[in-house]
């Protein structure tokens, strides 16, 4: 009785064995579990970021939807650049215009740009509203 049940145990024990080395051997094959949610992103939205001629970050969203446009904008570094210099709009409009090549994405930006500033220029709203504002685009 005792023999068998050590065979059963050993019969289990390499079962196991084959079992797990083929799963972890068809988890590495996989490029899905090998990359994360968070780099798959990140090489998703490099396709819209270029080089200009001076070598410096561009988006460009020529081809693209403008969900998609917006979905990219959120992540990007180039928008936190543009929006370290509110108040100044002249500033935030000249580095839209270097740093967005010109598409629907950029024309949509520099009018929602051109409306925040006009109220806030009138008085409709406050710096924390216009930043507000311009940081959910």
């Amino acid at each position: 009785m005792f023999k068998g049940f050590v065979i059963l145990v050993a019969v289990g024990a390499l079962f196991a064995f084959f079992v797990f080395n083929f799963v972890s051997d068809v988890e590495k094959d996989d490029p899905n579990t090998m990359i994360s949610k968070d780099e798959r992103k990140a090489k998703e939205f490099a396709k819209y970021y270029k080089k200009d001629v001076t070598g410096e970050q561009v988006l460009d969203f020529r081809g693209a939807s403008l969900a998609k446009a917006k979905e990219v904008w959120r992540e990007s570094p180039i928008r936190q650049e543009i929006l370290d210099n509110f108040p100044q709009f002249e500033i935030m409009k000249e580095m839209i215009d270097q740093r967005i090549v010109d598409s629907a994405f950029r024309r949509y930006l520099l009018k929602k740009l051109d409306e925040v500033e006009s109220a806030y220029f009138s008085g409709s709203i406050d710096s924390s509203k216009a930043s507000k504002i311009l940081t959910d685009l």
